[in-house]
């Protein structure tokens, strides 16, 4: 195979063409039950995932196994399309699976939920296959999930040790998750510290994804009164520092800090950000908010996959390429589960059209 990204990119954008379409949603969408939806996802390219999760978990869950298997599928494929600095770098970006892997079973351990309803929202790679992720999720608790990982000598075990000691006996998972967050982008931004143009594009991700994280906490803490009192007797902190993940992105941490507790709430935020990249998506959602914050996740969401596209206008042999590519796959992912979870629940097709990215 040759080094660079011609092959790899090549096949990506093949790829890219039999990802589904918006007329592939609507006519998803129209199914009226399970088992129509599952025909239909059997004649697109889930067709063998669909039928190995059908002999694995039958019917009931058989939809959002096959989109977990058929994400992990093109993960593992995909990273052996390149080779050389290409590869190493898709792996960097392949991290967040292992982020998001270690996140799904912190918190499935917190809540207490079976090794089963843990393994249905994870998705084997990196560092993680599903024989891992199976004895992670049997742990008997947190603490003996931490201990496992800390014995595989997994580098996130460190920052969970370390913030484990900090909380005591009875760890909470929204610090045990501020911890992995910190550790996660802190290391990915110090190995992108300099570097040529596609490790460079790959930094602008990383931040892109820091200035969500925080958007997002920033949105929540501007509804609480407070919110000093609330962060001081919970995190033991003078100020909210501790739940932005820094060094931050392309917005400055100590601006959104301020805008955490100067108050005036969520209208506060988007007036104070207008100006900045994330603008027209904060203002599209507060349009229709009504105190409902998930509108204005989605509506950065949607932003965010539209950066994804863009990534396929720009140069055709960087890393751009796959980028996009795995940006468009994460959200047709994303559609999937939430179309499989609208035709099980019988959900009002033209509201879940509307969540659609």
């Amino acid at each position: 195979m040759p080094h660079g990204y011609g092959y790899g990119n090549a096949r990506l954008r093949a790829m890219r063409s039999k990802l589904l379409i918006p007329a592939d949603y609507d006519a998803l969408l129209a199914k009226t039950s399970v088992e129509d939806l599952i025909a239909a996802l059997s004649k697109t390219p889930y067709q063998a995932h669909i039928e190995a999760a059908l002999l694995r978990v039958g019917k009931d869950r058989c939809i959002i196994e096959a989109v977990r298997l058929n994400l992990a599928h093109t993960l593992d494929k995909i990273r052996h399309f390149f080779e050389g600095e290409p590869r190493e770098l898709l792996n960097l970006l392949l991290r967040k699976w292992d982020r998001h892997n270690v996140l799904a079973i912190l918190r499935g351990q917190s809540h207490e939920l079976s090794a089963g309803q843990m393994m249905a929202a994870v998705v084997p790679t990196g560092q993680f296959d599903e024989a891992a992720l199976q004895e992670l999720a049997r742990q008997p608790g947190l603490r003996a999930a931490i201990d496992l990982m800390t014995t595989w000598s997994l580098p996130y075990a460190r920052p969970l040790r370390e913030a484990q000691a900090r909380l005591g006996a009875i760890p909470r998972l929204d610090q045990l998750e501020l911890a992995l967050n910190q550790f996660h982008y802190h290391s990915l931004l110090q190995t992108l510290g300099g570097g040529n143009a596609n490790q460079r594009l790959l930094r602008e991700h990383v931040q892109t994804e820091i200035d969500l994280i925080n958007l997002r906490t920033l949105l929540r803490l501007s509804r609480l009164p407070g919110v000093d009192v609330l962060v001081k007797q919970r995190y033991q902190s003078t100020d909210v520092r501790p739940l932005f993940v820094e060094p931050g992105g392309f917005l400055a941490a100590p601006q959104l800090m301020e805008l955490a507790t100067t108050g005036g709430g969520v209208e506060n935020v988007v007036r104070s950000l207008h100006d900045s990249r994330y603008g027209p998506a904060l203002q599209a959602g507060f349009e229709r908010y009504q105190g409902n914050l998930t509108v204005l996740e989605r509506e950065l969401e949607r932003w965010q996959a539209a950066e994804s596209v863009a990534m396929f206008s720009r140069n055709p042999l960087s890393m751009a390429i796959p980028l996009g590519f795995l940006g468009c796959k994460e959200v047709e992912a994303a559609n999937v589960r939430l179309i499989a979870q609208a035709v099980a629940l019988d959900l009002k097709r033209d509201s879940i059209k509307q969540e659609l990215i």
